[in-house]
C-alpha cells in the first residue's frame, strides 16, 4: 500500500549534500505548448532573466552548488524531437557537467522518459526531477536538502497553496518497474503507479520556492521576484506594500530599441525592435516583432504578424 505523507518545512535548512544523487534533469518539453513558447524561437529556458544571463545559466549556477567540490554535478536537459533548438550548444559551466538531449522516442511523455533515463543508474541512486521552465526563488540546495529528508522513494516539492512545485526527488529503482513503453504523464500516470508499491511523500515549502514560466503573466512575474531578490529585497512584496515601480527592462544584444523608448518590466528578444517614444508595460517582444513609434502595450506578447502598429 502506498505510503502519502505531507511534511512541513523544518525552522531550519540544511546544508547536508545528497551523497547518492545521480544527476539533475530538466524537463524542456510540454504536452501542451503555450503561445508564448511558440514564437520566442527558443526553448523556454533560453528567456533572458539579466543581460548575457538565461534561466538555464541560473540552473547551472544552482546545480553547481549540489556538488562537493570534487567532481561535476551531471545536469542533463531533456527537449521534446520536435522542439526549437536552442540558441547555442551545450557549453560547460563551472562545477556542471551540462548536456541537452532530445527524447529518443515520440509521445513517451515526461514519466516514460525518465523510466528511460533510470536504466543507467543504480536502483538506490537518485535523479532531481524539474521543470526546466520556471525560476528558482529558493537556493536548490536547501530544496534538495528537504527533499532527501523524506526519506521516501518520491518526494514532491509542494507550496503551502497547494500548488505543485515542479521538482522531485526520484529513487531510480521506483521509476526502473513503470512500463517500457507507452505514453507516461509523471503527474497522471507515473507518480499514481510508483505510490501504489513504493513511498511517496510531500515536502510543503513555508515559502513560494519555484515560479513556473509558462505564460507572458508567469514570465513577467518571475522576472519581477528574480529582480527583488537581486536588489536585497523579498522576492515577492507585502500584501500591504505599493510595487508599482519597474523591476527590470531587459534589451537582448541584437535587439533594436530607440533610446528614447521607455520599458516597464518588459523583454526585448534579438531580432524584436520598438521604435521612438513607444511605452511597452508587462510586455515580451519577440525576434522579428515591431512596436511602432509611439505607441503603448500593455501585457502583450509581440511577434511577426502580431504587430502593435
Amino acid at each position: 500500500m502506498a505510503v502519502v505523507a505531507v511534511m512541513r518545512a523544518a525552522a531550519e535548512s540544511s546544508e547536508a549534500i545528497v551523497p547518492n544523487l545521480a544527476a539533475v534533469v530538466l524537463l524542456g518539453g510540454s504536452v501542451r505548448p503555450r503561445k508564448l513558447s511558440e514564437v520566442i524561437g527558443r526553448p523556454m529556458f533560453e528567456l533572458p532573466l539579466r543581460p548575457g544571463f538565461t534561466i538555464l545559466d541560473h540552473w547551472c549556477r544552482e546545480v553547481a552548488s549540489l556538488g562537493d567540490g570534487a567532481h561535476c554535478m551531471k545536469l542533463r536537459v531533456m527537449m521534446e524531437r520536435a522542439a526549437a533548438e536552442p540558441l547555442a550548444p551545450a557549453t560547460q559551466a563551472d562545477g556542471v557537467d551540462l548536456s541537452i538531449e532530445r527524447d529518443p522516442f515520440e509521445y513517451r511523455g515526461t514519466g516514460g522518459v525518465l523510466r528511460d533515463l533510470a536504466v543507467a543508474y543504480e536502483d538506490d541512486e537518485l535523479l532531481l526531477v524539474a521543470n526546466a521552465a520556471q525560476i528558482l526563488i529558493q537556493p536548490l540546495k536547501d530544496l534538495v536538502a528537504h527533499l532527501a529528508a523524506m526519506r521516501a522513494d518520491v518526494a514532491v516539492l509542494s507550496h503551502l497553496d497547494g500548488t505543485v512545485g515542479g521538482t522531485y526527488l526520484i529513487r531510480c529503482g521506483a521509476l526502473r518497474e513503470l512500463p517500457v513503453s507507452g505514453f507516461l504523464d509523471l503527474k497522471e500516470q507515473a507518480l499514481p503507479a510508483i505510490a501504489a508499491r513504493h513511498i511517496v511523500r510531500v515536502y510543503e515549502a513555508r515559502q513560494t520556492a519555484t515560479l513556473p514560466v509558462r505564460t507572458l503573466s508567469d514570465y513577467t512575474t518571475a522576472l519581477r521576484c528574480h529582480h527583488r531578490l537581486l536588489s536585497g529585497r523579498s522576492a515577492q512584496p507585502d500584501p500591504f506594500e505599493e510595487d508599482l515601480e519597474p523591476a527590470f527592462a531587459l534589451v537582448e544584444r541584437g535587439a533594436e530599441v530607440h533610446p528614447s523608448a521607455r520599458l516597464h518590466d518588459s523583454v526585448v528578444l534579438r531580432g524584436g525592435r520598438v521604435e521612438a517614444d513607444a511605452t511597452l508595460v508587462h510586455c515580451i517582444v519577440c525576434p522579428g516583432g515591431v512596436v511602432r513609434r509611439g505607441r503603448m502595450i500593455v501585457d502583450e506578447i509581440v511577434a511577426p504578424g502580431h504587430r502593435a502598429d
